[in-house]
C-alpha cells in the first residue's frame, strides 16, 4: 500500500499539473507548454544522476518565473507558475525512494491521508464545475456564478489548489528522502541557497520598483495600490516570502565558512527587510516582527550561554535599543520618499486600540472573525456542507453567491482570510481530520523541549518563525500560493532537521504501517469522496446553485437580441448550448431555426433536449423550415433545463459580415402558454 498510494498521489498530481498546464497555456501563453514539459522530462531524467545541480537549477525558478513570464509576454497570472511546478514534479520523481513514502512514522498517517483526500475529491469537484461535461470548457457566454466566473476559471482554480496541497506534500516527502541523513550542508547548498539567491534578486527588483519605477514588472493593481511585488507578481506573496527569509538569511549565514557569514547575513537581512517594507503587506510585517524578535531573543540567550564573555551592561543594551530605533526611523523616512504605500498608510494602526477609534473587542472581531465579511461567509459554507465541504479550490468561486445569500451583497472572489477556515470550508470536517491531526502533531514537536547538543539558536528562531506564520494564518491565507507553500515546507523540514526529530527514512521504510493505518485512511477518504460526489450532483452543481442563488445558468447561448418591429427577439446558440429557464406556465412554446447561408443545400442536424429528454431531432434548412414545439414543464420543477446542439456552426465573417461570432441555432424569446400547475 505504501508504493500504491504514493503512486496514486503522483499520478493524480501529474494529472492536475497537466490540466493546469493546458488551461494556463491554452491562450496567450502557448510557448510555455513545451518549456514546462521539456523541463519535466529533463528534471526527471537528469535528477537521478545530478540531483544537486538539477535542484539548484529548478529552485531559482519559483521566485523568478512570474517576472520572466511578465517580461516575455507583457502579462501574467498565477497559474503560469506551472512553468516551474512541472519541472519540480520531475525532480521529485527522480532518484531512489521517489516511489514510496518517506515521511517519519509519527507524521505519516495525517500527511498521507491528507494527500489521498485531495486525490479522491478533486476530480469530482473539477468535473462538477464543468457540469460533468468537458465540452463546457469551450463554450463562451458561460458562467458558474452570478458574477460571471467562467467554468475555465473555476476549473483552473481547482487544479491549482490540488498543487498547493499535493505538490507541497510531495516536496516535503522528497526532502526527507534526500536530506534527512546528510546534515545541514547538502540542504543549504542544494535547496536553501538557490531560494535565498532568487529572493535577493526579487528584493532588488522591489527596491527598484519602489524608488524608481513602480510599474516595471509590477502587474495588476499593485502599482495603483503603491505596493511592489518584486519578481513574484503578487505583493502579499512576495512580502510573506521575504519575511520568512529575514531569519532564514541569518541561519544560513551561520552555516557558511568565513568570511561569508557576516556579509551574507547583513545583505540578506537588509534585502529581505526592504522587500517586506516595499510590499506593503501587513501579514508579512507581522511575521517579520516575530522573526526579528526571535533573532534578538535567541541571540541574547546565546550570548548569556557563552563562556568568557562579560555581562551585558545597561550601556550596551541602550546602544542596541538606540540602534534599532534609528534603523526604524531611517526605514520610515526612506519609504516616505518612495512611491510605496506603507502598512501604516494602509490604516493598520486603526486596528490597534489607542491609535484608532476601535475598541479591543471590535479590533479582534474584525481581524480574526469578520475579515471584511469573508469570515461569516466561510462559516455559512461550513454549516451548509459540514462533512465534505464545498470542494478543493472552490471557495473563491463560490464566495460571491454565498455572500449574497448571507449579506445581500456581493463579495469579490477571494480566500476565507483564514487558512484553517478556508480548508474547513473546502474540505469539510471529515476532509480536515488529516491536516488538523498534522497541525497538532507538529505543534507538539515544535514546542517540545530541546535536549542534547543541538543548535539552540537555530531551533529557537525557526520555532518562532513557524509559530508566527501559523498565527498570521489565523487572519489570512498566505499558504494559498505555490512559492509560499514550497518555502513553508522547506522551513518545516529545516526545523525538524536541526531540532533532531527522528527523520531516518531507512528506519521508516522498514517499519511498514499496520493494517489499521490503511483501513482508517482509506475509509475516511472513501466516505469523504462519496459525500463530495453527492454534493456535486446535488446542491453544489452549477445549475442547482443558479436556482438557489437566483442567477441565470446559461452556457453557449447569447443574450436576448430584441427586435425593432415589436416581434419577439431571439437568442443565438453555439454548437452546443445549455440554459435553465424559470417556469412561467404549463408549457414552453419553443421556436428555433438556422440561418446558415448554405443550409438549403446542406441541412443542419439539430437536437433539442428538455430536462434530459429529447424533444426534437431532425434536419433543418433555412426558414420557413422551423422547430416549433410545445415543451411541457416537468411537474413540481421551478426551472426547465433546455439543451440544444447543431451539427455545425457558421461564421458571418466568412460571408463578408463584421459579426465575429460563430452561430448555431436561433431561438425565439421564451414564451410560456397555459397556467402553471
Amino acid at each position: 500500500m505504501n508504493r500504491f498510494t504514493k503512486g496514486l498521489v503522483i499520478v493524480s498530481t501529474l494529472m492536475a499539473a497537466g490540466v493546469e498546464l493546458y488551461l494556463a497555456t491554452s491562450a496567450a501563453y502557448a510557448p510555455l507548454l513545451p518549456i514546462a514539459i521539456g523541463g519535466f522530462v529533463v528534471a526527471a531524467g537528469a535528477g537521478a544522476y545530478w540531483p544537486g545541480q538539477v535542484s539548484v537549477a529548478i529552485l531559482v525558478l519559483p521566485y523568478l518565473a512570474r517576472a520572466g513570464v511578465l517580461y516575455a509576454f507583457g502579462t501574467e497570472f498565477e497559474p503560469v507558475e506551472i512553468v516551474w511546478a512541472f519541472p519540480l514534479l520531475g525532480l521529485i520523481l527522480s532518484g531512489r525512494g521517489a516511489l514510496q513514502w518517506n515521511f517519519p512514522k509519527r507524521f505519516r498517517w495525517p500527511l498521507v491521508t491528507w494527500s489521498l483526500v485531495v486525490v479522491a475529491s478533486w476530480p469530482i469537484v473539477f468535473l462538477r464545475e464543468l457540469d460533468f461535461d468537458v465540452a463546457v470548457l469551450y463554450l463562451s457566454n458561460a458562467a458558474n456564478t452570478s458574477v460571471g466566473i467562467l467554468p475555465w476559471e473555476a476549473a483552473t482554480g481547482v487544479a491549482y489548489w490540488v498543487l498547493v496541497h499535493n505538490l507541497g506534500l510531495l516536496w516535503f516527502d522528497r526532502l526527507f528522502n534526500c536530506y534527512a541523513n546528510g546534515g545541514i550542508a547538502p540542504l543549504r547548498n542544494r535547496v536553501l541557497l538557490p531560494l535565498a539567491t532568487a529572493l535577493a534578486i526579487g528584493c532588488g527588483l522591489a527596491i527598484y520598483q519602489g524608488f524608481v519605477d513602480l510599474t516595471f514588472l509590477n502587474p495588476h493593481l499593485w502599482p495603483h495600490m503603491g505596493r511592489a511585488s518584486g519578481t513574484l507578481g503578487d505583493a502579499n506573496v512576495f512580502g510573506m516570502i521575504a519575511a520568512l527569509w529575514i531569519p532564514g538569511a541569518v541561519l544560513v549565514a551561520r552555516t557558511l565558512p568565513r568570511p561569508w557569514p557576516v556579509p551574507f547575513g547583513v545583505v540578506g537581512v537588509s534585502l529581505a527587510a526592504a522587500g517586506v517594507f516595499t510590499s506593503g503587506s501587513r501579514t508579512a510585517l507581522g511575521v517579520m516582527a516575530v522573526g526579528c524578535g526571535a533573532l534578538a531573543y535567541e541571540g541574547f540567550r546565546a550570548w548569556k550561554r557563552s563562556e568568557g564573555q562579560t555581562r551585558l551592561t545597561a550601556r550596551r543594551l541602550a546602544l542596541v535599543v538606540v540602534a534599532i530605533v534609528v534603523l526604524g526611523a531611517a526605514a520610515q523616512t526612506v519609504t516616505r520618499r518612495s512611491a510605496i504605500t506603507t502598512v501604516i498608510d494602509r490604516g493598520t494602526l486603526g486596528f490597534i486600540p489607542g491609535f484608532g477609534e476601535r475598541r479591543i473587542a471590535t479590533s479582534l472581531r474584525e481581524v480574526f472573525w469578520d475579515r471584511f465579511g469573508y469570515g461569516p461567509v466561510a462559516v455559512s459554507m461550513i454549516i451548509d456542507h459540514p462533512w465534505a465541504g464545498v470542494g478543493v479550490g472552490s471557495f473563491t468561486t463560490l464566495v460571491p453567491d454565498f455572500s449574497v445569500a448571507r449579506n445581500a451583497r456581493h463579495l469579490a472572489p477571494d480566500n476565507a482570510q483564514s487558512w484553517s477556515r478556508h480548508l474547513l470550508a473546502e474540505l469539510g470536517l471529515l476532509g480536515s481530520i488529516p491536516w488538523i491531526a498534522w497541525c497538532v502533531l507538529f505543534a507538539m514537536t515544535l514546542f517540545a523541549r530541546t535536549t542534547g547538543d543541538r543548535d539552540r539558536f537555530s531551533i529557537g528562531v525557526l520555532r518562532a518563525t513557524l509559530a508566527g506564520f501559523g498565527f498570521i494564518s489565523l487572519m489570512g491565507v498566505p499558504g494559498q500560493s505555490l512559492p509560499v507553500v514550497l518555502t513553508l515546507w522547506t522551513f518545516v523540514f529545516w526545523f525538524l532537521t536541526v531540532q533532531g526529530t527522528e527523520v531516518d527514512v531507512s528506519v521508516s521504510r522498514h517499519q511498514p504501517p499496520s493494517s489499521l493505518f490503511w483501513i482508517a485512511a482509506l475509509a475516511l477518504v472513501a466516505v469523504h469522496a462519496a459525500l463530495t460526489l453527492a454534493d456535486a450532483r446535488g446542491e453544489l452543481r452549477p445549475r442547482n446553485r443558479a436556482i438557489r442563488f437566483g442567477w441565470e445558468y446559461a452556457q453557449g447561448i447569447g443574450d436576448l437580441e430584441r427586435s425593432t418591429d415589436g416581434t419577439p427577439g431571439r437568442r443565438w446558440t453555439e454548437r452546443r448550448a445549455i440554459t435553465q429557464i424559470p417556469v412561467r406556465g404549463r408549457a414552453l412554446k419553443f421556436v428555433g431555426w438556422v440561418d446558415h447561408p448554405d443550409a438549403d443545400e446542406s441541412p443542419v442536424h439539430v437536437t433539442v433536449w428538455a430536462d434530459g429528454r429529447v424533444v426534437f431531432e431532425g434536419d433543418l434548412k433555412r426558414p420557413p423550415s422551423l422547430v416549433e414545439i410545445d415543451i411541457p414543464a416537468t411537474p413540481g420543477q421551478t426551472h426547465l433545463l433546455l439543451e440544444t446542439e447543431v451539427s455545425r456552426v457558421w461564421w458571418p465573417r466568412a460571408y463578408g459580415r463584421r459579426d465575429p461570432r460563430q452561430l448555431g441555432l436561433s431561438i425565439r424569446d421564451w414564451l410560456w402558454v397555459g397556467d402553471q400547475e
